[in-house]
């Protein structure tokens, strides 16, 4: 199998950069971006990893990842999903527990709408905690989404380069 280059071309600045840093991610929840400035200061609690608007929302960064055919390695969609609030107290419970991989996965739903592709805000989705250095894996479950096929029959080279073109 072909390994996906270290490195590729960036289609806006037209330089190289990290293949990794060229996945398509989402920085906040796409209801924490759509705040004003006076809401995120006043109703919002925002890290790149953990998020809440309240009273009573709550979400966490992961990633989706997607086997990428050609390559034997996946390409990740860095997004956030919905949990309740009992879930967020948890994870941040087990944050950097050397063990947190062997909770269960928690009930989450995706709370970004990923472009080309239906409708994915709302999506129901499993969060699964991988390591105190790594985020936690997005999975969907089984459904007629698109996004749980590509989870589970993997994507093409072509496919992966589409996702990166939003990015």
């Amino acid at each position: 199998m072909k390994s996906p280059p270290e490195e590729a071309v960036c289609a806006d600045c037209g330089k190289l950069h990290a293949r990794s840093a060229m996945e398509l991610s989402f920085k906040r929840p796409d209801d924490v971006a759509a705040l004003s400035a006076e809401q995120r200061k006043t109703q919002a609690m925002e890290s790149d990893d953990l998020c809440a608007i309240w009273p009573g929302r709550f979400f966490v960064r992961g990633v989706l990842p997607l086997q990428v055919r050609e390559w034997g390695k996946p390409y990740r969609i860095g997004v956030w999903v919905e949990v309740e609030r009992s879930v967020f107290d948890r994870v941040r419970e087990l944050w950097d527990a050397e063990a947190q991989d062997q909770e269960p996965a928690f009930v989450a739903s995706l709370a970004n709408a990923i472009p080309s592709c239906p409708p994915t805000t709302g999506l129901p989705a499993m969060l699964k905690l991988t390591g105190p250095t790594s985020r936690p894996d997005v999975l969907i479950p089984p459904s007629d989404h698109p996004l749980h096929r590509e989870q589970c029959l993997g994507i093409s080279a072509h496919r992966a380069n589409e996702y990166s073109s939003h990015f």
